[in-house]
């Protein structure tokens, strides 16, 4: 989409671009082109990973270098080619510093892509040629640390997708790149003067990536029409309140982040994807069918819920992964009802530290093919009735009761159930 290859002619009625270019993939993978990975849980992108064949891949590189249109290097840093100043697009996977690179890369007038993965800068400053990179479209610093973007960065007129996730101090000008579409960042970077990040009149951005809401809480009303947003939000403070009243109004939003939070929480129907870490909630909001009937994955870390959560997560129609993370519900007992949870397909429990009983109720997670249990150290038993889930493939326990773990392996060998538990005794991090 970046190289304008999809065409907006090519749209259907309510498709966009994304739309088409997904079409687009689909037909390359029926004609064995191109091998596809089909997300089944689609928060935003309809695919987890797309790669080439190896023969259509060395194809495609021989021709596109010999072409000028593109050139991938990979190899440890030590002398540059020269077909750099010629090559249109650019991706380099190294590592180390090459000072004579470096200083070329910013001679190519003509780059329209450029990916850096795992690259040193010479003193970690981004080459003095890039302001002229004039027909540049996509820069990505993926794991190559920059200490400052330069403010020359917001000239360049035609960037449209910005990966500046390793980049410690950023300028305030992004709302001057007009064409961006996709910014990719990380909440806890340093702003040149100390300002807040402005948002204003970038009508063609669909995503924002790793943001802190502290830094464009004045241009919130706006971003919350983004398709996705990974927002860092920290309603301690005015802002944050700020946000939760305008979440309600919000229509597009799919994907949210929200950490540190001492309000009762908000749900916007639009969310497919919720992360709640570090918020003192006493229970959830009381289920409403509008509300709730979009969420696919729930993570809850740290949010030491007083009541049974799961008398409201249960009933969300959609929800495919459920995450319990570093004490998320300080309750003694838990319980899963018949026909509760009918599509989840993954469920981690970590840290319920005061967890006791887990009963699950025949009928309950009929779908369920992946299960953890980590360091849930007063958990008494796990239920029976999760043996005759038959589309249980994975169940792991870590720092658990040996036990029950014990008792386990003992009744399925009995009963002829299979899918025992494999015990972990190493130690794990999580969070």
């Amino acid at each position: 989409m970046v190289e304008g290859m999809i065409s907006s002619e090519d749209k259907g009625r309510g498709e966009s671009l994304r739309d088409v270019a997904e079409r687009y993939l689909f037909e390359l993978a029926n004609r064995c082109m191109v091998q596809v990975e089909i997300d089944e849980l689609p928060l935003y992108n309809r695919f987890k990973s797309c790669r080439l064949h190896d023969m259509i891949r060395d194809l495609c590189l021989s021709k596109g270098k010999r072409q000028g249109f593109l050139e991938v290097m990979v190899r440890e840093m030590g002398g540059g080619d020269s077909s750099i100043c010629k090559t249109n697009r650019f991706a380099i996977h190294a590592v180390g510093v090459d000072n004579d690179l470096s200083q070329r890369i910013g001679e190519n007038k003509n780059i329209r892509s450029f990916v850096f993965k795992g690259y040193q800068f010479e003193n970690w400053k981004l080459p003095k040629g890039i302001a002229k990179w004039k027909l540049l479209k996509l820069l990505s610093l993926e794991n190559s640390i920059v200490k400052e973007l330069p403010p020359s960065i917001c000239k360049l007129p035609r960037l449209q997708t910005l990966n500046v996730k390793n980049t410690m101090r950023l300028p305030n000008c992004i709302y001057k790149m007009k064409r961006l579409r996709h910014l990719f960042m990380k909440d806890d970077h340093e702003r040149v003067g100390g300002e807040k990040l402005k948002f204003e009149g970038l009508n063609k951005l669909e995503m924002v990536d790793d943001i802190w809401v502290g830094d464009v809480v004045d241009d919130i009303t706006h971003l919350l029409k983004l398709p996705k947003m990974d927002m860092d939000v920290n309603t301690n403070r005015e802002d944050g309140l700020t946000l939760f009243r305008r979440l309600v109004m919000c229509h597009s939003l799919h994907y949210l982040r929200i950490t540190h939070c001492r309000v009762s929480m908000v749900m916007c129907h639009s969310l497919h994807y919720l992360r709640i870490t570090h918020c003192r909630v006493s229970k959830l909001p009381a289920y409403e069918i509008q509300l709730y009937q979009n969420v696919i994955e729930w993570q809850l870390v740290g949010t030491r819920i007083e009541e049974d959560p799961m008398e409201i997560l249960e009933k969300l129609p959609m929800l495919r992964v459920l995450g319990l993370w570093s004490n998320p519900y300080v309750g003694r007992e838990m319980v899963y009802r018949a026909t509760g949870f009918p599509q989840l397909r993954e469920l981690v429990l970590h840290r319920l530290l005061n967890l006791m009983g887990w009963r699950v109720e025949k009928g309950a997670m009929l779908n369920l093919s992946s299960l953890l249990i980590a360091e849930c150290s007063k958990l008494k038993m796990i239920p029976d009735e999760l043996e005759f889930i038959n589309t249980l493939q994975t169940r792991e326990a870590s720092h658990v009761k040996s036990s029950w773990l014990v008792e386990q392996s003992i009744c399925g060998q009995r009963d002829g159930l299979s899918g025992n538990w494999i015990s972990s005794t190493q130690g794990t991090c999580f969070t």
